[in-house]
């Protein structure tokens, strides 16, 4: 995809700032100072995000205003709903995992909702829903490329600790190659409003993308905190 080259490097530099692999949470998966209980645990509370993250992503496309650039993140939707496919719905990869790992995904249930994904959750509707598009697009698309790295780093992660071989990790082995394309397909939305030179909107979608890589990366800020047993 051929997006104008200063926004695609705006996205690189904020992904590279945000130094993924020396955050406290990775670096502790990596090393062994998060157990395999503390990490189902902490997959347990991040798949109630996974569920909830397409209900967001549907707001957001239908705040923006042209139909030819929604078709563009269209696919992206369909891509999180499993394309049809009841057992590749993203929301059910996740728990496929958990059980692999050991866990027992039948319980996210009865597992309540922490404050740090409630948050997340909340930020994210409001944020597609009453927003302006260029800033939610931005924010998605930022989510969408941190993404691609936390899921190198989780499979790296499984594979070091003989968790899991790797033709059996769901989810995250899908997520780091696909979300390259989905950030792009995020940006593709704005790349018109930041050809323009219109300096209202390339604030706005550089703010959102700077937003979008922080509210991410806080979840895992928390989890650090949360699950370091």
């Amino acid at each position: 995809m051929s997006l104008p080259v200063d926004l695609k490097d705006l996205l690189e530099t904020t992904t590279y700032a945000m130094n993924v692999a020396e955050h406290p949470y990775f670096s502790k998966l990596i090393n062994g100072e998060i157990s395999k209980q503390g990490f189902i645990d902490s997959q347990m509370q991040f798949a109630h995000l996974v569920q909830f993250f397409s209900r967001p992503m549907a707001s957001m496309i239908a705040n923006i205003p042209n139909a030819q650039r929604r078709m563009k993140i269209v696919e992206n939707l369909w891509e999180e709903h499993g394309k049809g496919i009841p057992d590749k719905i993203h929301g059910r990869t996740i728990l496929t995992l958990i059980d692999r790992l050991g866990g027992n995904a039948k319980d996210l249930e009865k597992t309540p909702i922490s404050a740090n994904i409630e948050i997340f959750n909340v930020a994210l509707k409001g944020i597609a829903t009453f927003e302006d598009y260029r800033l939610a697009a931005a924010v998605f698309s930022s989510i969408e490329r941190i993404f691609v790295e936390i899921s190198s780093l989780i499979c790296q992660a499984i594979i070091k600790h003989d968790w899991l071989p790797e033709e059996k990790i769901t989810h995250y082995a899908l997520h780091k190659e696909i979300d390259i394309e989905h950030a792009e397909d995020f940006l593709a939305v704005v790349e018109e409003d930041w050809a323009n030179n219109d300096e209202e909107s390339k604030e706005l979608i550089a703010r959102g993308i700077r937003l979008g890589a922080s509210l991410f990366m806080n979840v895992y800020t928390n989890f650090s905190r949360e699950f370091n047993y």
